[in-house]
């Protein structure tokens, strides 16, 4: 890779100093020129690079080949998160002409006003790294592609809410196939990217340095993992004070808004440690999480993603609002086991799932804004939908033949959305856009899906719904 010299923002950091490359804008600045040493058959394929520096506005990238200048396409590049893929598909004809000319890449001037970073080699891993995918004709099981991804370094994710779906993933799959080494293995190596001894080393999500603490409450749930397999690690400490510092007079903790991912994020790894510990002010909390948000982000038959601080709330039925709902309710309240104090949560859990059940749309799965066709199928929050009505079935509480039978269907639907090597395409962005960004029909690949679908096939494994799809 040939690339301008161009400083890498030093309030910013990359995960591991994983090696970056800058994409510029053509004023001033030379194209950035990928090339591949290596034949190929003329043969469809897609052209993928993964930004390694959070986006918050909207990119084009043009590609050309590097020695003729044929125009390729372009890179559609909108409020990316660090490790966001993009694929640009590309005929047999483009493939040949990256293949023996390499690709010019550079950013459209027009809106972009710095650089777009990605990972490049050496010293990124070879799945972050620019690369040439042929499409094949014999593709592999989608769902085992699935498995692969998700059991490799390829699935990770930023350090918080993106990377703790991917961590409940591989914590259920390892669960529920104990002889089957591959998820545990992932699981190890997933925490290490984070994880050092009793240090905590990640970055923000504006890809700030944020070492041994907490930036909000979306951070803390990849600690329920960490408390499921230790619960005495020194890192959980920095969970437990960041909630205690977050918590408002009514008990909820919260940034500056109540969000239905706390529901997720913050009461269900409260569960995990409350269990493992026995500590009953935290199985408290827990509840009081969910409960405070019941009270905050339902009005009638509706949920929102928040209540703002000035009374207003906003992403009306939003599937990843949802998403995060349910699954923090299945979840936090399986954690906690069946007790009296806590059946309000599963009827209210049980009234969310028959809502989000009667409005699917017409293909099985739910759109971006559930009941609101025009939004179109968003498939990151059927994932989490379903992940969240498998485990109610498995605990009981949902029914098998509804519940369990939706989530089957939602399974299959969303299979047939994976890339040949396991990415869960046709999920809208992050939220960081805004909801007109969420409306306007925009899809791309995301980690986040494809964790939330691996913990939904878990559980339809454990139910007895589908078999091991994992070779």
């Amino acid at each position: 890779m040939d690339a301008p010299s161009v400083p890498f923002p030093s309030d910013r950091r990359t995960p591991l100093t994983w090696s970056t490359a800058p994409i510029a804008g053509s004023g001033g600045h030379p194209p950035t020129v990928l090339d591949w040493h290596s034949a190929v058959p003329a043969a469809p394929g897609r052209l993928r690079l993964f930004v390694a520096c959070d986006v918050r506005d909207v990119r084009r990238v043009e590609a050309a080949s590097a020695r003729t200048g044929r125009p390729l396409g372009s890179f559609d590049i909108r409020y990316a998160d660090c490790h966001q893929p993009y694929d640009l598909p590309l005929d047999g004809d483009a493939v040949r002409a990256v293949a023996d000319e390499g690709v010019r890449l550079t950013l459209a001037s027009d809106p972009a006003t710095e650089p777009l970073w990605i990972f490049s080699g050496p010293d990124a891993p070879v799945e972050r790294r620019p690369s040439l995918l042929l499409d094949t004709e014999d593709p592999s099981a989608p769902a085992a592609a699935l498995h692969h991804h998700l059991t490799s370094i390829a699935s990770v994710q930023p350090f918080g809410w993106m990377e703790g779906c991917v961590l409940d993933a591989l914590y259920d799959l390892h669960t529920t196939f104990p002889a089957d080494t591959r998820a545990e293995t992932a699981l190890r190596d997933h925490l290490a990217v984070y994880v050092h001894g009793i240090r905590l080393r990640y970055e923000d999500p504006r890809g700030r340095p944020a070492n041994d603490r907490v930036y909000g409450i979306e951070a803390t749930l990849p600690f329920a993992v960490v408390a499921k397999r230790d619960p005495r690690h020194p890192t959980l400490r920095l969970a437990i004070d960041s909630w205690d510092a977050r918590t408002d007079p009514h008990g909820c903790v919260k940034d500056a808004p109540t969000t239905a991912e706390g529901c997720y994020t913050v009461a269900y790894p409260m569960a995990v440690l409350a269990q493992a510990t026995g500590d009953a002010r935290l199985r408290e909390a827990a509840i009081r999480q969910l409960r405070v948000r019941r009270r905050r982000l339902t009005w009638d038959d509706d949920l929102y993603l928040r209540l703002l601080p000035d009374g207003s709330r906003i992403y009306r039925n939003w599937a990843r609002a949802y998403a995060w709902y349910l699954l923090g309710l299945v979840r936090t309240l399986s954690e906690l086991g069946d007790q009296p104090d806590t059946d309000d949560l599963w009827d209210e859990a049980a009234r969310a799932a028959r809502l989000a059940l009667s409005r699917r749309n017409a293909a099985g799965i739910w759109d971006c804004y559930l009941g609101e066709p025009a939004t179109a199928a968003e498939t990151c929050g059927s994932a989490g939908i379903a992940a969240a009505l498998a485990l109610g079935a498995e605990r009981g509480r949902f029914a098998a033949d509804r519940e369990g039978a939706v989530a089957q269907e939602a399974w299959e639907m969303l299979c047939d959305r994976l890339t040949s090597d396991g990415w869960l395409d046709g999920s809208s962005p992050s939220n960081k856009g805004g909801e007109e960004l969420q409306r306007s029909g925009y899809r791309m690949l995301s980690g986040v899906g494809s964790g939330l679908l691996g913990q939904l096939g878990a559980a339809l494994v454990r139910i007895g719904a589908v078999k091991d799809w994992t070779r």
